[in-house]
């Protein structure tokens, strides 16, 4: 059997997109030595039928929970369970957002190893930020310091939405995140990336934004430097609602395209209305312009020399 596999975690409400993200990964791993798994959180009898058919027919291992697995915790924290909900026989394994999709081959990245009791993240687009003295900057700075974090440490503070991780070492860093997850709950907008990065910094190794590329980095044309095989859609609109910049109709088109072919799924397909569709596309025009003025010169820069010292390249 495989000794690695590509996994996903979701509740009823990101399932349909989880599902087309691993779909991509089926098509952009070797069956032969990866397995795709999507992990479904309360799934009610209905949807568990429903995908449990997709899944089988995609070559997707579709693997149902109750809450009380991840001891009741949020859908979201799922991930900090994963040594305890994947098969034992997997050494290591590639979590991955439901909000991605996957664009190039994964086997390079699957087929190397890990150090033992580490895991692989890229850096926050938050922590390559640091040290302006613009708003986006202070807002960031005052996160980390409401973290207890060290300018250092900042710098370094990564983004949880794809992790690849040594088997062994999650079964400690899991349970201690959600343990200090425990004691001192949060209302911050990342309360599972910000407990992740509090426990498992000093066993991260980071990895290149080709993994991880937040697509926003398209606005500043870093999809030229670095060619993605993970694109990451961290805030709303996301690809499933339509056609927006900064992506183009290739992003928008496979939630259309596995619907056509699954139709029982539609029902799963969330929509949104016409004037949030207006709002956001004038929305992202603005952003576009933002993002262009705030990620200047000195920030690529930083990207660059990131890519260049990364542990785990392209």
């Amino acid at each position: 059997m495989s000794k690695v596999c590509v996994c996903y975690t979701t509740d009823v409400g990101y399932l349909f997109p989880s599902l087309i993200s691993a779909i991509q990964a089926r098509r952009n791993t070797s069956p032969d030595h990866t397995d795709i798994f999507l992990i479904g959180i309360d799934i009610d009898p209905a949807a568990r039928a429903v995908f449990s058919r997709v899944c089988e027919q995609s070559g997707i291992i579709f693997q149902c929970h109750d809450s009380s697995d991840i001891q009741h915790a949020p859908a979201m924290l799922a991930r900090l369970f994963l040594s305890d909900l994947l098969p034992t026989t997997y050494d290591r394994f590639l979590y991955v957002d439901g909000d991605t999709q996957i664009r190039g081959n994964l086997d390079r990245l699957l087929t190397q190893p890990l150090p033992s009791g580490t895991f692989a993240a890229v850096t926050d687009p938050m922590g390559l930020a640091c040290g302006g003295d613009d708003q986006q900057a202070r807002t960031f700075a005052a996160h980390f310091a409401e973290l207890g974090l060290s300018d250092e440490e900042a710098g370094r503070y990564f983004n949880s939405g794809v992790i690849y991780a040594e088997r062994e070492g999650w079964s400690s860093i899991g349970p201690a995140s959600w343990a200090a997850y425990q004691a001192h709950p949060s209302k911050a907008r990342f309360p599972d990336q910000d407990v992740l990065n509090l426990i498992g910094r000093s066993h991260r190794l980071s990895m290149s934004f080709a993994w991880n590329f937040p697509i926003f980095f398209r606005n500043i044309g870093l999809d030229e430097i670095i060619e993605p095989c993970i694109y990451h859609f961290m805030s709303s609109p996301k690809p499933w609602d339509g056609n927006f910049i900064p992506w183009d109709a290739t992003a928008s088109t496979p939630y259309g395209e596995i619907a056509a072919l699954f139709p029982e799924l539609v029902p799963y397909w969330k929509r949104m209305s016409w004037k949030k569709h207006l709002r956001y596309h004038l929305q992202q025009r603005y952003k576009r312009w933002q993002e262009r003025r705030e990620w200047s010169t000195d920030r690529i820069q930083r990207i660059r020399d990131y890519e260049r010292d990364v542990d785990l390249k392209c």
